[in-house]
């Protein structure tokens, strides 16, 4: 049977060792900013991330996409880094910035040599306090953007998520995009942009993470020096809500396409949650009969997979892409329906568990990795510690335990399918029950 290594990286996200490592300290800036940094000294190399708390809920339908508009305009050059002058330092420094945008937060995470990162912190700073905003950068950004998102909406095997969200999230907070839509990122302003930034670039709204050979006072004194001037302040908000689905339901589009594609989403429980470590084990050994079932004994497909997001609030998802959708979807959601009915072997179980360990010490290398971890679990269950606890368990995992916590939380599910359907009668697709 095969093993998906991206969705087993996914169910220990953030979880590399089951101990609180000592060499971890917190501090504030003078205006308030959090900051907790791992001393780790095995070699130059400095990772540095800074959250951007809100994420969707910081977003409303007309301004989807703003906050990572605004934010990559800002990274564009500054005030005393302008355009030529920051690309010039990104040569020298041959530093790697990084950013993503999700429901729950935008994160810009740098990674560069012990001796670069004064300075590169200080154009960081400017960039957010004093960005140039030159219309040609401007354009430049909102062009890739649009090209972004059209290659996601044309590309079936990216835009099922979006069907998917459809049919599971409609209404709910996480419905509005991070990434944008094209209809808004098209009309977005400079001056939407300048006070999406004045709103948000905020010390109350912000969290920092460091994971590099610098001790804490010398990397207090340069975050202070590049963050001090962040004005105080912030939003606060209310907690995600939960998911609903009252019923079964899927959301069909059309295209005329030879393979369709399919998603399931249900709901999981939230980061944090004592459930959320057996049901991601779950999910990803249901990973593994999604394979054997949809692929070696039927040859329905030849990409097929699950897992659960990492999210405050979460749900688990089913994957298929099959020139005979009906078919495959059902024999999808059967394969849940029995992991929910009746305990998977153990030595699948097992086996799940010793191979995601593998792939979790793996993970423990990685600074960008340290960086994510300590924020998104600051952010999501408020102590960043949950990142090294919540997952002391996974040894004692049964397959009794798998089926429970499946049987608990697994509900009605929200599918989406992109599928001809001249070839496939939409009637045909109905949504399948997981139960």
């Amino acid at each position: 049977m095969r093993i998906s290594v991206s969705i087993i990286l996914t169910v220990l996200a953030g979880s590399t060792l089951a101990v609180i490592p000592e060499n971890v300290e917190e501090f504030t800036l003078s205006n308030g900013i959090p900051v907790i940094t791992r001393t780790i000294d095995n070699n130059d190399i400095e990772g540095l991330s800074l959250f951007l708390i809100g994420g969707s809920r910081a977003l409303t339908e007309e301004t989807q996409g703003l906050e990572r508009f605004a934010l990559e305009c800002a990274m564009m050059g500054s005030g005393e880094y302008p355009g030529p002058v920051w690309r010039e330092l990104m040569d020298k420094t041959q530093a790697e910035w990084t950013s993503s945008f999700n429901y729950d937060f935008s994160r810009y995470h740098l990674r560069c040599v012990k001796d670069d990162l004064s300075v590169l912190l200080s154009a960081f700073g400017d960039c957010l306090l004093n960005p140039e905003f030159s219309s040609q950068a401007v354009e430049q950004v909102r062009e890739s953007f649009i090209q972004d998102l059209q290659e996601k909406y044309y590309s079936p095997d990216s835009w099922i998520w979006f069907v998917a969200n459809d049919a599971f999230m409609p209404g709910h907070t996480y419905r509005n995009v991070p990434d944008g839509i094209e209809e808004t990122v098209a009309g977005f302003t400079i001056d939407e942009a300048k006070v999406m930034l004045d709103e948000r670039i905020r010390s109350g709204n912000i969290l920092i993470t460091h994971a590099g050979p610098t001790d804490s006072e010398e990397l207090k004194e340069m975050l202070e020096d590049a963050f001090g001037d962040i004005p105080e302040g912030g939003q606060e908000y209310e907690p995600v809500e939960i998911f609903f689905v009252p019923f079964d339901t899927v959301v069909v589009q059309h295209r005329q396409i030879p393979t369709a594609y399919a998603v399931v989403k249900f709901n999981a429980p939230p980061q944090g949650h004592e459930d959320l470590l057996p049901f991601r084990a779950a999910l990803t050994a249901v990973d593994d009969l999604l394979w054997q079932v949809l692929r070696t004994d039927n040859a329905l497909t030849y990409a097929t997979f699950s897992g659960t997001s990492s999210y405050q609030q979460n749900w688990g998802y089913m994957y298929v892409s099959s020139p005979q959708p009906v078919l495959a979807c059902s024999l999808m959601a059967g394969v849940l329906a029995d992991a929910i009915e009746n305990p998977m072997d153990a030595d699948v179980v097992r086996g799940t568990i010793e191979k995601s360990r593998t792939l979790e010490s793996m993970r423990a290398a990685s600074k960008d990795t340290q960086c994510w971890m300590m924020g998104s679990f600051e952010i999501s269950t408020g102590d960043w510690r949950n990142a090294y606890t919540v997952f002391n368990d996974i040894e004692d995992l049964t397959p009794e335990d798998l089926r429970d916590v499946l049987d608990k939380w697994v509900g009605n599910g929200g599918w989406g399918i992109i599928a001809d359907t001249t070839a496939i009668p939409a009637e045909q697709l109905q949504p399948w029950s997981l139960h």
